[in-house]
């Protein structure tokens, strides 16, 4: 995931090093330079809030997408019910947040994102691999048995939609078999370029 996305909510505070993620011109972390960014602890509150804010970063992501003009038939529907899934997985972090869930922030992508299918289909693949890692990481940080497994659930998601950008920029559809759990420090290194 090489983009500067607010995607970086990448819930993962022990997995080492910091994870920050910026959106519009404030800045959230898990955990920057080993000091909490929330409080002396990184809670299951905050980790949700950064999912959120990676939640709403997919859904602008695919909007972009989508409007593109580069996608038709197949491919088109495809990041249409993708676009609804990533509504679906907000909606689930939205519930648990309630009134602090993160509205209205905005994204950037580096020049020619939306330009080519190739394009578009790279950029998935880098956010969507920050994702899938991103969740993983998130499902051993948080306390929650419920949210473990919300995160496990929307992880297994974004995975599908790793395996449909692969194969439109590559033409290869299969990852690997055991995707790598980012650590904070990772999951920073590939968003950063997303971010507002």
């Amino acid at each position: 995931m090489e983009m500067n996305v607010n995607r970086a909510q990448f819930l993962r505070r022990g997995a080492a090093g910091g994870l920050a993620l910026v959106a519009g011109n404030s800045a959230l972390a898990l955990v920057t330079g080993g000091t909490p960014a929330f409080g002396q602890t990184v809670t299951d509150p905050d980790i949700a809030k950064l999912a959120a804010t990676a939640e709403l970063l997919a859904i602008d992501f695919y909007t972009h997408a989508i409007a593109s003009g580069r996608f038709k038939g197949d491919d088109l529907k495809y990041l249409r019910q993708a676009r609804v899934n990533e509504h679906d997985h907000y909606d689930a972090l939205a519930k648990v947040l309630g009134s602090a869930a993160p509205k209205g922030l905005k994204f950037q992508y580096p020049k020619g994102t939306f330009s080519t299918k190739l394009h578009v289909a790279r950029t998935g693949v880098a956010l969507e691999t920050a994702f899938v890692g991103a969740y993983l990481g998130a499902v051993t940080a948080l306390s929650d048995n419920g949210l473990k497994g919300v995160a496990a659930q929307i992880a297994a998601s974004e995975s599908q939609h790793l395996s449909v950008f692969s194969d439109l920029a590559s033409g290869k559809p299969v990852g690997p078999s055991f995707p790598k759990a980012f650590t904070a420090a990772q999951a920073t290194r590939a968003v950063t370029p997303f971010l507002a």
